[in-house]
């Protein structure tokens, strides 16, 4: 396949992430609406809507997973498009005087749609993409799989930075917060038109449809590094900045390391593909993680800027060791199903992935070490998969 069409392909991820990221970025608009309403604990509720919305993950990467498989992984890739343009348009348009005290029930309606809807993109997507690559390719289009939600995530946060600066705070509460999300139809509509014109790939035959639990369970092993790691380093950030002494920095600081780590992502998926493989430099990574994620994140709360700074590049490198490879290794273990994928990825997120934040934010209070130590021990879920006897049907590069 051709890059043009693999970046095509790519674009819908990074805007379905783009919506991600807007949510964690104008949560503090939306607690202060629910505020308004008489909620004493809006912020709570705002991250608890975007934790519970995680729930449905698993149901919407069987369903859509299902239907990548019969009906063509191009078609599952439009779907998606379209379920997440329509709720997006309906965050957007959110009448909050009209819904009064109903308004927490509507954004928890309208962010479990967005999640049904992520759950079987990415799967979707990596399945896709990672069908027609070359082995010597491999790193390269698994970081752009992944690179792809990290730029969604970077767009949005400078949207918003861009819109907090040049807007005052009324203007911002009232109608700046919204402005974000119809950006967000638009790019829907571009990527939707765009995943129109991809090629049709293979449907799966009946006799390799029949789901193996078995690497299910080793696909919610592996994710677990993954999710924690992006969730972490590109959504919480907005959650620890009160707890780090770097100044003038901070308003640039979580775009700035969304940037960075998309930067190492692109470069760790050229030297994998030229000097190792996927899960060799995967493996590498998590070590990383569970070795240096609690003593690093403990260093940040140093009053000096240069260790701050060295600290988070340091996180950095490993953590991109593991994302940009992550969609390669799940795919290697998916045996290309996205039913299998999709069940799996989306279980270990629904767990972890919608806890991050909400564990992040209650360690961090304690001592950033915490937050440190929690990333260390979801990293050992990935030596219980490896060390486990593997399916007949499984092959790793």
């Amino acid at each position: 396949m051709k890059w043009k069409l693999r970046f095509g392909a790519a674009l819908g991820n990074t805007l379905e992430y783009y919506d991600i990221a807007v949510f964690a970025a104008i949560s503090i608009y939306l607690s202060a609406e629910l505020e308004r309403l008489g909620y004493v604990q809006a912020t709570e509720m705002i991250w608890g809507i975007f934790a519970l919305r995680f729930l449905i993950r698993p149901i919407g990467g069987y369903v859509i997973g299902r239907y990548a498989d019969n009906a063509g992984k191009k078609s599952a890739l439009v779907l998606t498009s379209l379920i997440t343009g329509i709720a997006t348009l309906c965050m957007a348009l959110l009448p909050i005087q009209l819904l009064g005290t109903y308004t927490p029930l509507v954004i928890l309606i309208l962010q479990l749609a967005l999640s049904f809807s992520f759950a079987g993109e990415f799967p979707s997507l990596v399945i896709y993409l990672l069908n027609s690559a070359k082995n010597n390719e491999r790193g390269r289009v698994s970081s752009m799989a992944v690179g792809s939600s990290v730029l969604g995530i970077i767009i949005s946060l400078g949207l918003v930075l861009t819109l907090q600066s040049n807007l005052d705070e009324e203007t911002m509460q009232s109608i700046g917060w919204r402005i974000p999300l119809f950006l967000g139809v638009i790019n829907i509509a571009v990527s939707f038109w765009f995943r129109s014109k991809l090629p049709s790939q293979p449907t799966m035959s009946n006799k390799l449809y029949k789901i193996n639990w078995y690497l299910v369970f080793h696909v919610i092993l592996l994710t677990i590094p993954g999710t924690v790691i992006f969730y972490a380093q590109n959504i919480s950030t907005s959650l620890i900045l009160e707890y780090l002494k770097i100044g003038e920095y901070k308003n640039i600081y979580a775009i700035s390391l969304s940037g960075l780590l998309l930067i190492f992502m692109t470069f760790c998926g050229w030297w994998t593909d030229k000097y190792s493989s996927s899960i060799k430099v995967f493996k590498a990574g998590v070590m990383g993680m569970v070795l240096f994620s609690a003593p690093l994140y403990f260093v940040l709360n140093s009053d000096i800027l240069f260790f701050i700074l060295l600290s988070q590049l340091l996180m950095t490198i490993y953590s991109s060791m593991i994302l940009c490879n992550l969609s390669a290794v799940l795919a290697d273990y998916s045996n290309g199903q996205v039913t299998i994928l999709g069940i799996g990825y989306n279980c270990s997120a629904a767990f972890l992935g919608g806890i991050t934040p909400l564990m992040v934010n209650y360690l961090s209070d304690f001592n950033l070490a915490f937050v440190g130590g929690f990333i260390a021990i979801c990293g050992l879920a990935f030596f219980i998969s490896y060390w486990l006897p593997k399916s007949k049907s499984l092959e790793l590069n």
